[in-house]
């Protein structure tokens, strides 16, 4: 009960946070906000190049992040000019396997990681790295299901290529990364992937899967995977018994942003359902339909994201209240910063008590919020 009524009073003082703060965010505040992000990740580096003093430090899926961040702040740096950067590629390279994938030896994350890995060294514009890319996306290109896995796989990404529960976190990350290297608009791997989001969705219109049927509730947002052996537990259980996927932040921004990447029009059904969810749903505290803040700085970077992709710097809530996106979500992340420059969450699940974490995801954020300030 007490840990109860203390998340909600943490999330409680975040939206009196984001209230004090709301039209204070402005470019100049922001990119001061983000500079001061960079130079903690900078000093954070390890003498093999990776970030932080965790076990994953050193790992391609963390690193990654990093660099994608920094590479993207105000400054632009690049590793003519930045010895962090230069560091960090230079040991993601090195992890490279012979089947493509750059990965942590015996993780089980090779996807994932190398996912991750790529859209780091494709934001360093380095043209050094196009065999490593190459490599890369054949590797991740071999991990997408086809359809002898099953109607509820068929198109998804997994942490691995022998990984048989694909899901959205991954699949996003590989979407992203695909789009990085800039995958021809043709290739099968977009349609494919379209099916596997759309079943994804609680949407009846336009999923065609068993697993939501007429049990959902038709709000547009999207879940974990098509099944309902979600991981993280985020399931409801609805009147006829029957458990279905829960839609959330996380899942929903993602699937939102790998649907614009696959060129899916926005006056599709399914954009239309999930335009519907967000102006429902919009938070820029707390990962909405998820369990408060946890994985917050996770949302916040797929928020930003999605948003991006969208190309709306204005939104139309459902209650006619308009707000401008970019300018919510830097207030809040400057309302949280730490003096160092870093972002933590006091919730330690999805490993984002690590400032290292945290601080990618934020500032990689706050640099979409700067864009779309201009």
């Amino acid at each position: 009960m007490i840990r109860s009524i203390l998340c909600v009073l943490a999330i409680f003082a975040a939206s009196l946070s984001h209230a004090a703060h709301a039209g204070e965010a402005d470019a100049a505040s922001t990119t001061a906000a983000a500079k001061k992000a960079v130079e903690f990740l900078s000093g954070q580096q390890t003498d093999k190049g990776g970030f932080g003093k965790t076990q994953g430090a050193n790992m391609p899926g963390i690193v990654g992040l990093v660099v994608k961040a920094i590479a993207s702040s105000p400054d632009k740096p690049r590793e003519n000019n930045n010895p962090v950067l230069a560091k960090a590629a230079k040991l993601m390279v090195s992890k490279q396997a012979e089947d493509g994938s750059i990965g942590t030896a015996g993780f089980g994350h090779e996807n994932s990681e190398t996912s991750v890995a790529v859209i780091g060294l494709t934001s360093l514009e380095n043209p050094a790295y196009k065999d490593a890319l190459d490599k890369a996306e054949k590797y991740i290109l071999s991990c997408q299901k086809g359809a002898d896995a099953g109607v509820d796989k068929e198109g998804g990404f997994g942490y691995s290529s022998g990984d048989n529960k694909p899901d959205n976190n991954n699949g996003s990350f590989s979407i992203e990364a695909l789009k990085a290297m800039g995958l021809k608009e043709d290739s099968p791997a977009w349609k494919n992937a379209v099916k596997f989001i759309k079943r994804s969705q609680d949407n009846a219109e336009t999923n065609d899967g068993p697993a939501i049927g007429k049990e959902g509730d038709n709000g547009g947002g999207f879940y974990y995977a098509p099944g309902v052996g979600d991981d993280f537990g985020m399931t409801v259980s609805k009147r006829t018994g029957k458990k279905v996927p829960k839609p959330y932040g996380n899942m929903t921004y993602r699937c939102v942003m790998m649907l614009i990447y696959a060129k899916v029009d926005k006056s599709d059904s399914s954009m239309q359902a999930a335009y519907k969810w967000i102006k429902n749903n919009y938070s820029v505290t707390e990962n909405p339909g998820g369990e408060g803040t946890k994985g917050y700085f996770y949302y916040v970077r797929a928020f930003a994201k999605a948003f991006t992709a969208m190309g709306e710097k204005e939104l139309v809530l459902a209650d006619g209240k308009k707000v401008n996106w970019a300018k919510d979500l830097a207030a809040q992340l400057m309302s949280v910063q730490k003096p160092d420059g870093s972002f933590v969450n006091v919730n330690a699940d999805w490993m984002e008590a690590d400032p290292v974490l945290s601080t990618a995801y934020a500032l990689d954020a706050l640099n979409d919020c700067i864009a779309a300030m201009k």
